[in-house]
């Protein structure tokens, strides 16, 4: 039973005449995007499983010993497998959480993906053999997956229309961040050591619960009206139409003829933006971005980098975060369209100039200007938080509903994992087949290719109402 009285309600909304001052604006948006960023600690999480393979290849190739001073050795594929078991246990983790996300809310799925996380990190840095950090990393991709799912749709139901791009940036640029922590940390210590100092990112973001709100969306949908009512004030403010958003929910996942949730799936519309983003996915995925990511320790040494790989690796992640920080002061002014089609832009251009660079300069020992790589693979990393990699998960969120949100992300979700699993696993065959020149070739095609899907197939939802 709703606990809040017909006169509470009418208090909270009396004054949504008025009109709210630039300081009470200022207030309120940092408020908002204080809960923004305890959000984005799921990201950080992310992000820090992500980037890890990279340190942990480093790492194996001084010291193999784990924790206990037995011996490890873990071949190239091993390696691509600490990267690609991530990926493959994404492609579960959405598909535990998206019931739970209905059923329970979204405060409890990422309590429970939080305290997942937590254990994969535990198992990576203690269990003693190969077969039990495969297994630890299986564990954190099916956290990852979890808090991906969760933490992007509650992102997006938490902020205001207008400015819900910027804020979703802050989801993208916690991924970056977990990146940035765990290539310092994995600068000069041990791989066990990184996997513990982990473990405080997901252990944050379990105490950051006690400061967030449940959804309003689903506070709505569960019939907890005043309780939502109490949320959207506090993220809203006292002039905003508290009404008007809380019967847009209701209009925009009403189910009319619907007969349940898969049925809403399968209409034309959805199953159209269903593929739209899931294309999506699959083309930031083989745009290599993932690969690189995990490996830019390797890339940047077969490349024939002049600078030390561990410190080339942090200035990248470095330089992703300043760019992702432009990106979001220019998120919701340029649009998800055009935001996406530079970042493909710009990656299609400095991955072609890498492997033009690799093919001019041949077999030549030392490599001339050595330089170029770190400068080529950072702009690329930077240009993909632009719009390549945050994009897919913002419209997995925008382009559906509350009553089929989780499901349908679910879907976009599973095949994108599915995608950035099989270029991970890939990566040395691929690397083999085609050699550097080729590999880099592939990648910037894969960008070229993204310029005009975006164009023609992606909906623009830059302040658009979402359910």
């Amino acid at each position: 039973m709703d606990v809040y009285t017909v006169e509470k309600d009418k208090e909270l909304t009396a004054d949504t005449g008025g009109r709210e001052s630039s300081a009470e604006r200022r207030t309120r948006l940092l408020r908002q995007g204080l809960k923004m960023f305890l959000c984005s600690l799921a990201m950080w999480t992310m992000g820090s499983m992500y980037v890890y393979p990279s340190v942990l290849a480093n790492d194996l190739a001084a010291h193999n010993t784990t924790i206990y001073g037995s011996f490890i050795n873990l071949t190239d594929s091993q390696i691509d497998m600490t990267g690609s078991l991530v990926m493959l246990g994404s492609t579960v983790g959405p598909w535990v959480v998206a019931p739970l996300m209905m059923h329970l809310g979204r405060r409890a799925c990422i309590l429970g993906s939080g305290s997942t996380a937590l254990l994969g990190w535990l198992g990576v840095a203690l269990l003693p053999n190969l077969v039990g950090i495969l297994v630890a990393r299986g564990l954190s991709g099916m956290a990852a997956g979890g808090l991906s799912l969760v933490a992007n749709s509650y992102g997006i139901e938490l902020a205001d229309p207008e400015v819900r791009g910027t804020m979703a940036m802050m989801l993208n640029l916690g991924i970056l961040l977990g990146q940035v922590v765990t290539v310092s940390v994995g600068y000069d210590a041990r791989y066990f050591i990184v996997a513990l100092v982990d473990m405080a990112i997901p252990l944050a973001l379990l105490l950051s619960l006690l400061h967030l709100p449940e959804s309003p969306p689903y506070l709505v949908l569960k019939g907890r009206e005043g309780e939502a009512r109490e949320v959207l004030l506090d993220l809203r403010g006292r002039y905003a139409d508290l009404e008007g958003e809380i019967q847009s929910y209701k209009d925009l996942n009403r189910t009319g003829h619907s007969e349940g949730t898969w049925r809403d799936l399968l209409r034309p519309a959805v199953l159209r933006d269903l593929a739209v983003v899931s294309t999506l996915f699959i083309l930031m995925y083989f745009t290599g971005y993932q690969v690189i990511s995990a490996n830019t320790s390797r890339l940047l040494k077969e490349a024939g980098s002049s600078i030390d790989e561990s410190l080339a690796t942090i200035i990248i992640n470095i330089v992703q975060v300043v760019a992702a920080v432009v990106a979001s002061l220019l998120m919701d002014r340029l649009g998800r369209r055009r935001s996406t089609m530079l970042s493909y832009g710009v990656m299609c251009a400095s991955l072609g100039c890498l492997a033009v660079y690799l093919l001019a300069a041949g077999e030549q020992d030392p490599r001339p200007q050595g330089w170029v790589p770190l400068a080529c693979l950072a702009v690329t990393q930077g240009a993909v938080t632009v719009g390549v990699n945050p994009i897919p998960f913002i419209l997995s969120s925008e382009y559906f509903p509350t009553r089929i949100r989780a499901w349908a992300a679910g879907i976009c979700y599973t095949v994108g994992n599915i995608a950035g699993f099989l270029a991970l696993q890939l990566f040395t065959p691929m690397f083999e087949a085609f050699t550097q020149v080729g590999l880099y070739a592939f990648y910037s095609s894969v960008c070229l290719v993204g310029v005009p899907f975006t164009y023609f197939f992606v909906r623009e939802t830059t302040g658009a109402k979402i359910g």
